[in-house]
Parts: C-alpha cells; structure tokens; sequence
C-alpha cells in the first residue's frame, strides 16, 4: 500500500491533529510500504544546528520508527518548510527538495508539493521571503522560544490570508493535465481542496487536499488509484 499524505499544519504534538495523524499511522501502519508526505505537514520548519521544536518529536519519532520497521517515507517538502538540514534525513526520511518520480505498481507517478505552480502574488511574496539567505542569517539570531512562536504565527496568519483556494485548485489541475502527457498519475498538494480525477488511458490527478478538517490521501494499491478520507 502506498500512501500520500500532506498538509497537517501541525503545531503541537497533542493538538486534535496531530493525534489523529498518529492514530492513521498506526492503523495503516502494518500495511504500508510507502509514506509519501508531499509537504506543510508542520506549520512551520525551520532548523537550527543544535535544536528543533519539541512540539513535533512525537511525529517524527512514529515516523522513525515506521522506517526502522521497513516502511519507506518520503518528504517532499512544500512552502512552510523554509529551513531545512539533516533532521529530517536524520530521521530516515528520504527529502525531496521539489518534486520526485517514482515507478510504482508499474505506473510512473509525478509527486509535488505544488506550490511552485501557484505563482499569484502573496504565494510569490511569501517564498521570496522565506527563501531569503540573508532573512535566514537574521532569523538565526533569535531565541528558538522566540522565533519558532514568531514563525509559527506568521505561517498561521499567511494561510488563513484570504485567497481562493479553488484558483489555486484550477491552476494545479492544468498544471497536472499537462503532465499527464508524461506520466500515468500526478499527485500533488498545497491547495487543500481534495481532488480526484480519471482521465482516459488509466490517467489520474490527485490532490491530497489537507489534514486540518478533511483528513484526505491518496492511495495506490493493487492497481487501484483514489482519494480516500480517514475517519478518525
């Protein structure tokens, strides 16, 4: 079973998602042979050389430990991972910094994030700032206390700026429908709008859509492609 998962926006181990986050993990846990976790699925990551927020080891730990029992996990990360270094690789996570292609139950399937397709205006902003060198050097000098609630509040209030996110939903589908020229599945995120579509010749979008309220993934297994919803 090959699952796909993304957009948490997890800001605390013991917040409602997180738990129910865990609880899928254990539950697919045994039946899984690839976790593809395609970006956000913390509010924010930034990593610093010595520390990370201890708010996220309880997930990083159940993903740790689904690696030691042979599970492979991917992270593809998306616009609210803005600093990365080893942790995640450290975890035995396998990074993808944009995008990856695998061949999987005999399809070739393109995994993304997304959101470098989603080019208006404060989606551009918000990565031209993030991705800034010198704003990392500046952000380095803050207490981790302080700069992960800062950065956890900017994160928050930029996702609940109000943007469509059905424009962003359209834009991803064309982006995809393009793609399919290249490849048989294309999943991608960072719209939080769940989306599933067939298309001729055993084509297939997905859209994970999010883990804030609807609790989507895809799924590829035995030959079968869907957009499932877990029920906690």
């Amino acid at each position: 079973m090959h699952i796909f998962v993304s957009d948490a926006h997890i800001r605390k181990d013991d917040s409602y998602r997180a738990r129910v986050f865990r609880k899928f993990l254990h539950d697919f846990g045994p039946n899984i042979e690839t976790l593809f976790i395609l970006g956000d699925l913390f509010e924010f990551w930034f990593e610093y050389r010595i520390v990370f927020p201890k708010d996220y080891f309880k997930i990083l730990a159940l993903l740790y430990n689904l690696t030691q029992n042979g599970v492979k996990v991917h992270y593809i990360l998306g616009n609210h991972e803005v600093m990365t270094g080893s942790l995640l690789t450290d975890f035995g996570l396998k990074v993808h910094r944009d995008f990856t292609i695998q061949q999987i139950e005999n399809k070739r399937v393109f995994i993304a994030h997304g959101h470098k397709v989603d080019r208006r205006l404060w989606t551009t902003a918000w990565e031209l700032l993030l991705t800034s060198r010198l704003n990392h050097r500046l952000y380095e000098l803050l207490h981790p206390d302080i700069g992960v609630f800062l950065a956890q509040g900017i994160a928050y209030l930029s996702r609940k700026q109000r943007r469509s996110p059905h424009r962003a939903s359209i834009l991803l589908e064309r982006f995809a429908e393009q793609k399919l020229k290249e490849v048989d599945v294309v999943i991608l995120a960072h719209s939080h709008v769940p989306r599933f579509r067939e298309y001729n010749h055993h084509k297939y979008y997905i859209n994970t859509g999010n883990w804030v309220q609807d609790f989507s993934y895809g799924l590829v297994h035995n030959g079968r492609v869907a957009l499932e919803y877990y029920k906690p």
